[in-house]
């Protein structure tokens, strides 16, 4: 049987280079501390948004390598689909960048969070089963799987891009200027319809399954008494990075009695993957089941939907502080936010990291407000390992 993870005869500076944080792209070796240096010098977010999750990729392809064929691949495409993103955009600015090229980049990012989703869930198989049902042709075919979106993602950026700069060149020839009116609008037709016809399937629609947790027991129940006394609660699980606010959230969503009043509409929106405001918008929508759109007004036809419909809705907003640490967006996550909130069916939670409730002058939170979380108590904690480590 073929094996995902088969022995190679790699050379030593292969080993040497995953000790070493570095990427190996047609036999030269890449820093990833340069690529990460390089993409802090970005000055446009949804680039860099599209950056940081390819290099979330390679990290976690890093871990898993190993000398091994198929991660080797996938690697590389990595590695070469994050240098094409960084040399096409250093030193651009906001306002260089078409709309044509920002939806493309749009794409690279939902891309690269499904391959990203598929690896973790490959990793998590490492440390649930036998090291033998690791070398299933199913994950072998997943990764490949993985390796045609990426090569398929690389071609379609390279092409709109290139496209894009033969027009700039032919910009500089006033007698041209009308044909490449043309042909810019022949490009936006173009992208629009791969955009429609190449649909990225978020995971969005799913949600996670009920977690073990400890410690957290009267946190949750006093979560839950907000929720069954307001009509319609505004919930925020504050706390650092790790504490545990999405197990927390999830928990609660999971309640017999949460789940006896709202049913299926306990709606789980994964924040996370939202790097610029569009993308937010349409991770709601998706996660709510609306149909694809072409409409210039995405949020409205939420909206529309969440208030023509009789039934209580709870949403639960994990991971929002990707979207509201976006430069120069929190007025617009906030202005979401208040409109979700003056929708009286509508219930939310909201996981993110830090002790501020967010907008309090625009919302109004449910009360008493729950306080950030903290961590576990020292026998909480010894509890939570030996479940993760039996």
């Amino acid at each position: 049987m073929k094996r995902i993870f088969r022995r190679s005869s790699a050379s030593a500076g292969s080993s040497a280079a995953r000790s070493t944080g570095v990427a190996v792209l047609g036999g030269a070796i890449i820093s990833l501390t340069l690529l990460e240096k390089i993409m802090d010098g970005l000055q446009i977010p949804i680039v860099k948004g599209s950056a940081g999750a390819a290099l979330e990729v390679i990290k976690l392809l890093q871990a898993m390598y190993n000398n091994k064929v198929d991660c080797r691949d996938l690697l590389q495409r990595s590695t070469s689909l994050m240098v094409v993103i960084l040399s096409s955009f250093d030193g651009k600015k906001e306002e260089d960048i078409p709309d044509h090229l920002r939806r493309a980049v749009e794409r690279l990012t939902m891309i690269f969070h499904e391959v990203l989703q598929e690896l973790r869930k490959i990793e998590r198989r490492g440390t649930r089963y036998l090291v033998g049902l690791l070398y299933t042709i199913d994950n072998t075919n997943k990764l490949k799987g993985c390796t045609v979106k990426l090569d398929w993602a690389m071609q379609e950026f390279q092409v709109i891009s290139n496209v894009d700069s033969c027009l700039k060149d032919l910009e500089r020839h006033e007698e041209l200027k009308a044909e490449i009116r043309k042909g810019r609008a022949i490009l936006e037709t173009i992208a629009a319809k791969s955009s429609a016809n190449n649909e990225i399937n978020l995971p969005t629609s799913v949600m996670p399954p009920e977690p073990i947790i400890f410690g957290r027991e009267r946190f949750i129940e006093q979560a839950i008494a907000l929720i069954l006394k307001n009509s319609s609660a505004r919930i925020a699980i504050l706390g650092p990075g790790g504490i545990g606010k999405t197990s927390a959230a999830l928990k609660i969503i999971h309640d017999a009695r949460i789940q006896a009043r709202f049913g299926k509409n306990c709606i789980w929106v994964p924040c996370d993957q939202a790097t610029s405001i569009p993308l937010f918008v349409e991770l709601i929508a998706r996660s709510l089941d609306l149909p694809s759109s072409k409409s210039n007004d995405r949020f409205k036809e939420i909206v529309t939907a969440l208030e023509s419909s009789n039934e209580l809705l709870i949403l639960l907003l994990d991971n929002l502080e990707t979207p509201w640490d976006i430069d120069g967006q929190q007025s617009n996550v906030a202005q979401i936010l208040s409109r979700l909130a003056a929708i009286p069916s509508v219930s939310f939670i909201i996981t993110m990291r830090g002790t501020q409730y967010p907008v309090p002058d625009m919302i109004q939170w449910s009360q008493p407000p729950l306080v950030p979380l903290t961590p576990l108590e020292l026998s909480a904690g010894r509890d939570a390992f030996f479940e993760d480590c039996p």
